[in-house]
């Protein structure tokens, strides 16, 4: 349906486009927290819980969601409704509004916001990680190269990619390895991602913390020097974006050279490199991956974060880095809008 047709609806019909967009909002929560029960699925929307058993009670009549044991999932036919649904969410809510507003005050060419906040919604992280995989999938093409960080964000990424035709690509990961969960780690979601697209990776089971010395004799190995050549020519990189003071203790760093950067106003962290909120680069790590010189050299780069607390982060990183792609939720995007605003205000 498009955007004539929902205004002329909204001008004829206010009380059915309320209807209306109240349905496809709890058809796409229910979507989200499955399998989920009426009381909490009224607590997440922040509605009466006889409110929530009406919505739920006239979709289930309608063949859209079934009630089980655990919980109302979506039926077959609701599945095949759901991209239209998300669409007139996404319109009716103003993420439509605000994913211009960001692109502008950002310098960012598309952006996408779900709706939620992850801070407070860890479901809302899973919708992010479907909407980067969907993005990724119809921007890649036979004989392309894909880099790809590690972390919590990245991992969301891999698991909603979603099936289609396989797509001949090599992933890479960007970076060595990091902190002590296995599942996270970039060449483990480089293998999971290609997996899912229907092509190879090659792996790069480096610490990302190891000193110079050793990465210099460490280079000189084949199964390192080539995929380390090979990012460098990556047609598209897909990243997370971390807070810096997290990511400075997972990269192991000593509690007073956490509290120098704290000081020097470190903000965010991206592929091992730290910047403060004008995106000023005030560190590196010592690990093997992509570098600075080769990140600009990347034709599409597409950031993944979500959650309020990643405002700031996403600022500092796009301040410094061109991004062509940005995926965040509604918590995130609303607080840059803050702090931005605070900041012209200001000077």
């Amino acid at each position: 349906m498009d955007e004539n047709t929902l205004g002329l609806i909204t001008k004829l019909a206010p009380d059915l486009m309320k209807a209306l967009v109240s349905r496809a909002l709890t058809l796409e929560r229910v979507s989200i927290l499955q399998p989920v029960g009426r009381r909490a699925l009224s607590q997440r929307m922040s509605i009466p819980e006889r409110e929530a058993r009406a919505l739920t009670e006239t979709l289930r009549e309608d063949g859209l969601i079934e009630v089980t044991p655990g919980g109302m999932r979506l039926t077959d036919r609701a599945y095949e409704i759901l991209d239209s649904v998300r669409e007139l969410v996404h319109s009716r809510t103003g993420l439509a509004s605000l994913e211009m507003q960001l692109q502008k005050l950002l310098h960012i060419e598309w952006v996408k916001i779900v709706p939620g906040d992850a801070d407070a919604d860890p479901n809302v992280l899973d919708e992010v990680g479907r909407a980067a995989g969907a993005r990724l999938r119809k921007l890649l093409s036979n004989g392309m190269i894909l880099a790809v960080n590690g972390g919590s964000t990245m991992h969301a990424v891999a698991l909603h990619i979603p099936r289609g035709s396989d797509i001949d690509v090599t992933v890479l990961p960007a970076r060595g390895g990091l902190g002590n969960n296995a599942e996270t780690q970039a060449s483990t979601l480089a293998e999971h991602i290609a997996q899912k697209l229907g092509g190879r990776h090659k792996p790069l089971y480096l610490p990302d913390n190891l000193p110079h010395s050793a990465l210099r004799e460490l280079i000189k190995l084949d199964e390192i020097r080539e995929p380390l050549e090979e990012i460098k020519k990556a047609d598209i990189l897909v990243y997370g974006i971390a807070r810096a003071d997290e990511m400075a203790r997972n990269r192991l760093m000593s509690d007073d050279t956490i509290r120098e950067l704290i000081s020097r106003g470190a903000a965010a962290e991206a592929l091992g490199h730290c910047f403060d909120i004008n995106g000023n680069l005030l560190a590196s790590s010592s690990g093997l991956g992509l570098t600075e010189d080769s990140f600009d050299r990347i034709p599409t780069v597409m950031a993944v974060a979500a959650g309020t607390r990643k405002a700031e982060a996403i600022i500092a990183v796009s301040r410094h880095h061109r991004n062509n792609c940005l995926i965040t939720d509604e918590g995130a995007a609303n607080r840059i809008l803050e702090i931005i605003r605070a900041d012209k205000a200001s000077n």
